[in-house]
């Protein structure tokens, strides 16, 4: 070997010598300030390790060409180890919802410290079902708000969450339909108590009406009152249920009528009138009939009533007890009469009896004579009765 190339190749192997020591306190170092917590970036097969207090850059493929930092400033390295531009923290955003994969949120993934990020729902009310939906309340965790988007500010991880409202449909409807539909329908949040309200005044006129019976809640009919309250712990349908009503007159100018009123379509009235007291000697008042909408012979009836009726109760007047009651009179008249002329007389006879011996001894010419004189003398009854007296005398 030259003597020329020994200072040469000395100073080669101290420079080599060199490098190998400072390549040596560079790794020691690197190991001296590991972190305990820590994140990764990874970028062009390098990984970017960093913490609170030392973040540093490391390369698994050359790892002599890259540098560490110090606190809150850190520096990236090439393959040639050179410096250059200063590190940049990322943090994640995670934006979610309540319940969880709904899918209607947009906005989240990684950004730089310092930098905003935004966020909103893509659909405000989700319908499930066709009585159950979930609607957009309000925005949780790292934000609070109502609206439908947001912004923040990312220096650190952060997490949104877009809460939704699970509810629940009230149905109402009525019975027959057409009747007055009730108030309180609608989505209510679930948990919540519904106030549903009927419209209880009669509706119609004074002959036919629909009136409020009750609440069928879920097809049971175990509700009463106007109002109703029902939880609304799933969807429910409220039905309120009315009748319908038909008056029935009931008239009569004669006694005491009763059965009139209303009543519900389809049922049976009981319907009556009382016998009234005749004013009239000898005259009674008969039950004739029911007339109008009720065809019946009887004073107490039953009656059908499926729509407005009438019904008239009429009478006739039953003379027979006066007529009975004359006949007798006059019988009664009759049978004194004869018994007076019959003692009349009766009294007479006695007065006169007849002589038995002028009747047998009395001659056919004087009996003739006498006939003849009485026949001729019949307008003068004085002179009859004188001469009658004068033969009495004499024959006795």
């Amino acid at each position: 070997m030259r003597t020329s190339y020994l200072p040469k190749f000395a100073v080669a192997v101290l420079v080599m010598a060199a490098f190998v020591v400072v390549l040596s306190g560079q790794t020691a170092q690197v190991a001296a300030y590991t972190p305990h917590h820590h994140h990764s970036y990874n970028y062009s097969g390098y990984s970017w390790y960093y913490s609170y207090y030392y973040p540093y850059y490391y390369s698994y493929y050359y790892p002599y060409d890259c540098y560490y930092g110090y606190y809150n400033y850190g520096y990236s390295c090439n393959y040639y180890g050179y410096y250059s531009s200063p590190y940049q923290y990322q943090y994640t955003l995670t934006v979610a919802t309540d319940p969880a994969n709904l899918a209607t949120v947009t906005g989240g993934g990684t950004f730089n410290q310092g930098s905003s990020a935004s966020f909103s729902v893509t659909q405000t009310t989700i319908q499930s079902s066709a009585n159950t939906r979930y609607v957009f309340s309000h925005w949780s965790g790292d934000y609070s708000g109502v609206g439908n988007s947001g912004t923040v500010t990312v220096n650190s991880a952060m997490k949104v969450t877009a809460v939704y409202q699970l509810q629940y449909l009230l149905s109402v409807q009525t019975q027959p339909q057409g009747a007055p539909a009730p108030q309180g329908g609608g989505w209510y949040n679930a948990g919540d108590t519904a106030t549903v309200n009927s419209a209880s005044p009669p509706v119609g006129d004074s002959s036919s009406r629909i009136v409020f019976q009750g609440w069928n809640v879920d097809g049971q009919s175990n509700q009463s009152g106007s109002s109703l309250s029902v939880t609304m712990n799933a969807p429910h349908t409220v039905t309120s249920e009315y009748a319908q009503q038909y008056y029935l007159n009931v008239l009569s100018d004669q006694g005491v009528p009763s059965g009139q009123g209303w009543y519900n379509a389809g049922s049976t009235a009981q319907i009556s009138v009382s016998t009234p007291i005749s004013t009239s000697y000898g005259v009674s008042i008969i039950f004739n009939g029911w007339q109008g909408d009720v065809q019946s012979n009887s004073q107490t009836t039953s009656v059908q009533v499926n729509r407005p009726m009438t019904a008239v109760a009429s009478w006739r007047a039953d003379s027979t007890v006066l007529y009975l009651t004359i006949a007798a009179g006059i019988l009664a008249i009759l049978v004194a009469a004869a018994i007076i002329a019959f003692a009349v007389v009766g009294r007479g006879r006695a007065n006169n009896p007849p002589n038995p011996k002028a009747t047998q001894l009395e001659p056919a010419s004087e009996m003739h004579t006498s006939t003849t004189s009485t026949t001729t003398h019949t307008s003068h009854p004085d002179h009859t009765k004188k001469k009658t007296e004068e033969e009495t005398k004499k024959t006795e």
